[in-house]
């Protein structure tokens, strides 16, 4: 009654599949790896975990600092 239904899975080979087209795309996924593999994005040294406590603390400091001037 509360069976859930599960998926068929087929094994569908069309018939009149071109190799070549088969070949050129996984030329295509190889060169794209490859490229995208090559490329390397640097972070800006602002946004860094390290950078952004420093500035948080500096921060705190400065209020903290600035707090002592208004009392």
């Amino acid at each position: 009654m509360f069976k859930q239904r599960k998926h068929k899975r087929f094994n569908y080979k069309p018939r009149f599949q071109d190799s070549e087209d088969y070949k050129s795309n996984t030329d295509f996924e190889a060169r794209w790896n490859e490229a995208k593999g090559s490329v390397k994005r640097r972070g800006s040294i602002f946004t860094s975990l390290p950078a952004l406590i420093v500035i948080l603390l500096a921060l705190f400091i400065l209020m903290y600092i600035l707090d002592g001037y208004i009392k």
